[in-house]
């Protein structure tokens, strides 16, 4: 029976060979070979690496295919939806591999069927990295000498609740859903239903120790939650303190405390960026008057959480005299918003001068090196699996870790020992 294989020279079939025995005989396509179905087809390491890996994760699936069959002379070698199903299967062997590997380190009795670890870190043991008082001081004086205005004290900033940990001591991790157009499920006249527009979700992680980072990507927030808390375990990391930092979305801020409730030891930072962006739509919202006179107001409440002096902001909001204020409702979601968060507003001012990190920065970037640069262009729409598949690919691409699945079938999964010690 013919043997089929696609690769660098195209795609092709030779004659295999069976020996009868009273063992069952040798037959060079079970034997000698990877196994195939009756219409499989064995991809070569350098068509996938070429075709799937760097061809798919950066070109449409037709620009792909295109330069692959002119590299290989062989125009008509493989065809459009044949490269979209290697691809979904090359992510989906990826996506077992992971859940393997997660189901080896997450074992009884220290973690649960869903990865949350069961063990319990003592509450009363201080951060053993945290940035020097001295250090601290040096930091506030340093922010309130450009400061301004004089109306805020040093003993306000150095009795702020939330800690500076010491840079690089901690493993900061940050989590962010992305959203592609969800694929219409038929293109005939009429069909799909409701018109509302559909989004196919993937929620991506970015955990950092040091200098090194690793880049997760999964369909939904528990998935990808499981396979951090694997990640930390394999890297010997399930004992240090981790740093959480995100949009803000409450349903992911739930999860993230639900999941290592029991641990303990970890704490959140609200994203600089998305604090100030929400305070500024509300306000926008809320408060009568031109741009410029709502735009005093808003630039108050952002110097006031800069420096995270959540109580003043709360109190400058409920001190707004009535003509300024045009919808009262808006004006209490701001100071509900404030209040929800005042647990994770740090002093923003101190952990720049101290260049500790004040936003999800690093998630947004891989939001879009994995995802948004391939599936976000005009006239796009993905199935989930198909979504899915692409940003599982570039996630091993981004890690580093091509050549090593290619050739072994496993991934490194973890991160350098050097740094998790």
């Amino acid at each position: 029976m013919p043997y089929r294989v696609d690769g660098g020279v195209g795609r092709y079939e030779f004659t295999s060979h069976r020996v009868e025995g009273p063992n069952g005989g040798f037959n060079t396509a079970v034997h000698l070979f990877a196994r195939l179905k009756a219409k499989g087809v064995y991809r070569t390491r350098w068509l996938r690496r070429n075709g799937l890996f760097d061809g798919c994760t950066d070109l449409s699936y037709r620009k792909a295919l295109g330069l692959l069959n002119r590299t290989r002379q062989q125009p008509d070698g493989t065809v459009l939806r044949t490269l979209c199903n290697a691809a979904e299967h090359e992510a989906a062997g990826v996506v077992r591999h992971l859940d393997q590997r997660a189901s080896e380190l997450l074992s009884q009795p220290r973690f649960d069927a869903q990865g949350r670890p069961l063990f319990q870190l003592d509450p009363s043991v201080p951060e053993p990295c945290l940035t020097p008082p001295s250090a601290v001081n040096d930091a506030i004086r340093e922010c309130l000498s450009e400061n301004t205005c004089a109306d805020i004290l040093p003993e306000e900033l150095a009795a702020h609740p939330c800690p500076c940990e010491e840079a690089d001591s901690a493993t900061a991790i940050s989590i962010d859903d992305v959203a592609v157009k969800k694929q219409k499920p038929s293109r005939k006249p009429g069909a799909g239903g409701s018109r509302g527009k559909k989004k196919a979700w993937t929620t991506v992680a970015h955990v950092q120790r040091a200098a090194t980072a690793y880049t997760l990507t999964a369909a939904s927030v528990p998935a990808v939650l499981r396979l951090v808390s694997a990640l930390l375990a394999a890297s010997g990391l399930e004992q240090s303190d981790l740093l959480f930092f995100t949009d803000g979305q409450r349903s992911l801020k739930d999860a993230i405390f639900g999941f290592w409730q029991v641990r303990g030891r970890i704490r959140l930072i609200l994203d600089w960026y998305h604090l100030q962006h929400k305070c500024r739509e509300l306000a926008s919202l809320g408060l009568k008057g031109s741009i410029a006179e709502k735009k005093v107001h808003i630039e108050e409440l952002h110097r006031l959480l800069w420096h995270g002096l959540v109580d003043r902001a709360i109190a400058y909001v409920d001190a707004l005299p009535a003509t300024a204020v045009r919808r009262p409702d808006v004006v209490e979601q701001i100071k509900g918003y404030l209040e929800r968060n005042r647990p994770h507003i740090p002093c923003y001012a101190v952990r720049s001068k101290l260049r500790l990190r004040c936003s999800s920065n690093p998630v947004e970037k891989q939001n879009d090196v994995v995802v948004a640069y391939r599936q976000k262009n005009n006239g796009m729409g993905w199935s989930e699996d198909g979504s899915h598949a692409l940003s599982t690919l570039a996630a091993v691409r981004r890690n580093g870790e091509v050549d090593l699945w290619l050739r072994q079938g496993v991934l490194a999964f973890r991160l350098p020992l050097s740094l998790a010690a």
